[in-house]
């Protein structure tokens, strides 16, 4: 972790003083912004919103895994070729969906 005199130093560069910041400060070399100081506060809910995003990516996991264990172990009179065929015409179908819509994953 970087020392305390290196932040002062930084808001005396910069002309922020770090107690004052209301709004983020971009930091730039060469003309390339390479960091951002912004107020705690912001930081903290920055840092709740990612963790409640990779909570919700859990969840989601969990939930199509358990929809694959359900779906695997329903009865069906369909070959695994089939099956195959039926989940080959759903990704084709998702990827034209995701096309249309400018997403590319």
């Amino acid at each position: 972790m970087s020392e305390p005199k290196r932040i002062a130093e930084t808001a005396l560069a910069y002309g922020a003083a770090t107690a004052d910041l209301q709004a983020p400060v971009i930091l730039a070399h060469e003309g390339h912004p390479v960091a951002v100081l912004l107020p705690f506060a912001e930081y903290e809910r920055l840092r709740l919103l990612e963790r409640e995003a990779q909570q919700q990516r859990q969840k989601a996991w969990l939930e199509l895994e358990a929809m694959m264990v359900a779906t695997h172990n329903r009865p069906t009179d369909m070959t695994p070729e089939q099956i195959e065929a039926e989940i080959g015409e759903a990704r084709a179908e998702v990827r034209t969906k995701r096309i249309g819509s400018g997403r590319r994953h």
